[in-house]
């Protein structure tokens, strides 16, 4: 008996090997299949899926008029749709022979298209563009370049404006106000064309009077603070740009008694119980009335105290100004008396660096989109939907790149700030902060303003970040 079953075995691997060639050669004649065609339309391009039941291969020989694939799959029935749309007539997908199709796409007019071919489930995809996908780029010389693109963004139009500063440009990032001479705000436009700017964008957030909310600095002089934690475009004592987060402004006096008071604002109006430290940037008074108390710092001790408020401001001195409980502290301060001011962000490299402009939040961190809308405390209106942007970022060969995004309107449909964050990471961007957005996003060249703000026209920004020439 059990050298019965032991012939019956051998008898059964013998076959083995012909069954397997049998089934490779019925799978060898099953052609595959177009299973299906759909349609779909968007804002920005009308797309053709075919459903597959294997991979296929393609031949484009598109014209002007029809965009006309080859393909190496069998279609058992003719697929037509009809198209009441004004760039694509219809579509065909026809028997080639018994083992290929043909898909035709006839045009109402001339459009760009590209063809993709997708895996699990298996589908070949066409998408017809309605706008036409434009990235140009232009060398300014001297290490600056150009580029606009206005491209397909995931079935929405969108245009950006990039600026390109080189590691070694014969250029260099310099922020100044809106208003010129003044804290205050202007029109971006003009306000380049009086700094000898080449180029600028918007920067930082800012109240209705010009109130800058966002730490910015330059040369150690501040233009604004932010005691919220924000990330900010750092450019360090050696030139070398990064994004640093978590940047707070802290600022303390110690007055001669030993007591220590800490500085609430920084270049704004001086409210209720204040103490307001102020520069030269902002103005050339501090616009205060006479309830309080002022002091002039230089070179650490009180050169001159007043009460009649509106002291003058120059660049050789700070102003500390008081209310309340705060004028009641300086009232103890005399003429000579020693005065230290300490101003910290938190940071020994941002407190030594050349620039530092912030807003926020965090878009992209060591090369990862990380949006840190929480953790920088960042408004709804600015933190959700699609909206203008505009931002920085630094590359990893240390290029600094400026972008603008247009947003509200039939050409451009704004981006997220993760959407934002991705866009810096195509343009080769490490890490990237966002800055002030919406009608306040606006990047001027050469004296022209090159996006399309999405008031209508340009609205005063309180602080512009340009590109000087060395």
């Amino acid at each position: 008996m059990k050298d019965k079953v032991n012939r019956l075995l051998a008898r059964a691997h013998r076959f083995i090997p012909l069954l397997a060639v049998v089934l490779v050669l019925i799978q060898s004649t099953v052609q595959a299949q177009v299973t299906g065609m759909r349609v779909g339309s968007g804002a920005t391009r009308i797309r053709i899926v075919l459903d597959m039941d294997s991979p296929a291969k393609f031949k484009d020989s598109s014209t002007q008029n029809a965009i006309t694939l080859e393909i190496n799959t069998a279609s058992k029935n003719k697929l037509q749709r009809k198209l009441n749309d004004a760039s694509v007539a219809d579509i065909t997908l026809d028997k080639a022979g018994k083992n290929a199709a043909r898909l035709q796409i006839n045009l109402k007019k001339a459009a760009q298209h590209r063809v993709i071919v997708l895996k699990k489930p298996h589908r070949l995809v066409v998408d017809v563009y309605r706008i036409q996908i434009i990235k140009t780029s232009q060398e300014l010389g001297k290490g600056l370049q150009y580029t606009f693109w206005q491209d397909d963004m995931n079935g929405l139009p969108v245009r950006l404006y990039v600026l390109r500063l080189a590691p070694d440009s014969g250029y260099y990032l310099k922020p100044f106000s809106g208003a010129v001479h003044a804290n205050g705000r202007g029109k971006l436009a003009r306000a380049v064309a009086m700094t000898g700017a080449r180029a600028a964008v918007n920067a930082c957030y800012f109240d209705t009077d010009g109130w800058v909310i966002g730490n910015c600095k330059w040369e150690g002089s501040f233009f604004g603070v932010e005691t919220t934690p924000r990330s900010a475009l750092v450019i360090d004592k050696d030139g070398k740009p990064s994004v640093q987060k978590d940047l707070a402004y802290h600022g303390t006096v110690t007055l001669p008694d030993g007591k220590v008071l800490t500085v609430q604002g920084m270049n704004r109006q001086r409210i209720t119980d204040d103490l307001v430290l102020y520069n030269r940037n902002y103005g050339n008074g501090t616009r205060t009335n006479e309830h309080g108390r002022e002091v002039r710092i230089r070179q650490g001790r009180a050169a001159e105290i007043s009460t009649k408020g509106n002291m003058q401001l120059d660049g050789n001195s700070l102003v500390l100004s008081g209310h309340g409980v705060n004028a009641g502290a300086l009232a103890r301060v005399r003429r000579g008396d020693r005065i230290a001011v300490n101003q910290t962000l938190g940071s020994r490299m941002a407190d030594e660096a050349r620039l530092v402009v912030g807003a926020g939040p965090l878009l992209l961190e060591n090369g990862q989109i990380n949006v840190r809308i929480r953790e920088e405390s960042i408004a709804s209106d600015i933190a959700f939907g699609r909206a203008p942007r505009t931002g920085a970022g630094v590359t990893a060969d240390g290029a600094v790149l400026l972008m603008v995004v247009d947003g509200r309107s039939q050409y451009s449909a704004g981006m997220t700030l993760k959407e934002f964050g991705q866009y810096m990471k195509r343009f080769g961007a490490v890490s990237a902060v966002n800055f002030d957005g919406g009608g306040s996003s606006e990047m001027v060249l050469d004296g022209k303003i090159m996006n399309r703000p999405s008031d209508g026209s340009e609205r005063p920004v309180s602080i512009g970040l340009g590109i000087f020439r060395k």
